[in-house]
């Protein structure tokens, strides 16, 4: 069966999965009518001819992990009691995604070692653009057909689709990783890897024109937001330490690249102590100059991905055991990643998807899994007018999505807060 080598972010995400904790996320489409699953099932048995470098199983060899293709069937599954279910390496060693329908809507679970939140819309509408084809005769979507989620399956998949992005772009000269340590989210512990999901709806048009009368994208003013109720939760703690909201970056369209594998670079929006009195104006200003300067600085993004990469490439690093190398890895994540943001903030934009598909699709969810040490993790993406505002949390308290919401209705957005299990 042929291998694939792990994307850099992928051969990262791998060494840290544990027997209670394994970095997953969800992207799901709410339809107007109750799914067929043995449609269903035959659209993703199509995936493959497509997709074939998503059919693979996560394998752990002594010194690396890989993927190696599987002929295992990847069968749809009815959604369960609880949404993004632990997925560990014995999940892994047969697929390392789910495809999972309820009665109105369909989703894809999938391991981050896989690809990103990017990656897994194409996948997702592609599959979901084939059910209706099989369901409602939409017409198949013609070769060199160009669409940002949905592929044809009159087109081969090429080698770029499938290659290391990281080491293809890495830079010459890596960067300091090391940053200043953040505040910190707190709370008691939910038990039995509960997790709890709150989403809230907003009208898209009433976010965008509040961005724009701060002259912010969606994301900065989002993140500004966020970063004020951390400034309150502090205070009231009597702390004074930076904030930092971090956001992860899609790259392909500064590199270039077709991948679809982890294709993103997290960038951390700081606020320095003497900076948390900003105005929410002063905030999206500071954060969103932080934002665009990493985007629009082509060698700072090459060399932030060589210091990633450069140490893992290392022909002695390489040969490491994995019995060694998977904790090094694991505390340098805990130390490098975790420890320097106060909250993740991931922001899919706008599903466009061929017009033929808006009729049958009602909602679009976004929904990332708890962050290794990170209580708290937020997501944003947008459909048809309604952008949904994901929570995650595996503490008791509220405290964040709480004043988050609040603080969005005191700047004048309704927002209608629901409640997942």
């Amino acid at each position: 069966m042929k291998r694939y080598e792990l994307d850099t972010i992928g051969q990262i995400y791998g060494p840290t999965i544990t027997k209670t904790w394994s970095p997953t996320f969800r992207v799901q489409v709410t339809l107007h009518e109750t799914v067929d699953p043995a449609l269903l099932q035959q659209a993703t048995d199509n995936l493959r001819s497509r997709f074939p470098y998503i059919f693979v199983a996560l394998k752990k060899g002594l010194c690396s992990y890989y993927f190696e293709e599987t002929d295992e069937n990847l069968q749809v599954q009815p959604d369960g009691e609880h949404m993004l279910a632990y997925y560990g390496m014995e999940e892994a060693a047969h697929h390392c995604l789910r495809v999972i329908y309820g009665k109105k809507h369909i989703a894809i679970e999938i391991l981050h070692v896989l690809t990103d939140g990017n990656g897994a819309n194409v996948i997702l509408f592609t599959l979901l653009h084939r059910y209706l084809e099989l369901r409602h005769g939409l017409p198949e979507v013609p070769a060199n057909f160009r669409h940002n989620l949905v592929y044809s399956f009159n087109d081969k998949p090429i080698d770029e689709e499938s290659e290391n992005a990281f080491t293809k772009n890495a830079g010459s000269n890596p960067i300091n990783l090391k940053e200043p340590r953040p505040y910190k989210l707190q709370g008691k512990r939910l038990t039995d890897k509960q997790e709890i999901y709150t989403i809230g709806v907003i009208d898209t048009d009433a976010l965008v024109a509040k961005a724009h009368s701060c002259k912010a994208t969606v994301t900065t003013y989002l993140s500004a937001v966020m970063a004020e109720v951390i400034c309150e939760l502090q205070n009231e703690q009597c702390q004074k330490k930076a904030v930092a909201i971090g956001v992860p970056v899609d790259l392909r369209k500064v590199l270039a690249s077709k991948s679809m594998r982890n294709c993103v670079a997290q960038k951390n929006l700081v606020l320095l102590p003497e900076q948390l009195n900003y105005s929410l104006e002063q905030k999206c200003d500071l954060l969103g100059q932080q934002l665009n300067h990493f985007r629009q600085d082509k060698e700072l993004v090459r060399n932030l991905i060589a210091a990633y990469v450069t140490p893992l490439e290392n022909p002695l690093v390489k040969h490491i055991p994995c019995i060694v190398k998977d904790r090094v890895i694991s505390y340098l994540y805990t130390r490098d990643a975790d420890a320097v943001m106060s909250i993740n903030l991931s922001n899919l934009g706008e599903v466009k998807v061929p017009e033929e598909m808006r009729p049958f699709i009602d909602r679009v969810y976004f929904i990332l899994g708890q962050e290794k040490t990170i209580p708290n993790t937020c997501t944003v993406i947008s459909f048809n007018g309604k952008t949904s505002i994901n929570f995650t949390r595996n503490i008791q308290e509220s405290a964040v999505e709480d004043r988050f919401f609040r603080h969005l209705k005191e700047l004048g957005l309704n927002v209608d807060v629901e409640q997942l299990k």
